[in-house]
């Protein structure tokens, strides 16, 4: 009966690869924020040049950690 190396360094080198997704895997528990939008577009339709329009997106924050919002642009 031969001994053969390769089922051992498989073995091995699969163990390694687990160990270091631990940590991911742990901070996957972690609390996060999460951005629930209802409408994330809207349509002003035609408007004249010169005239002021404004809406407002509500953004609720359904996650259990604070939400903070950033660099917001216009498209």
């Amino acid at each position: 009966m031969r001994f053969r190396a390769e089922p051992i360094i498989v073995k091995i080198a699969v163990l390694g690869m687990l160990l270091c997704l631990l940590p991911l895997m742990a901070h996957a528990d972690q609390s996060a924020p999460e951005a629930v939008l209802e409408n994330v577009t809207h349509d002003f339709g035609s408007v004249f040049e010169g005239n002021e329009v404004v809406y407002g997106f509500v953004i609720k924050n359904t996650g259990d950690a604070p939400l903070d919002i950033e660099q917001v642009r216009t498209g």
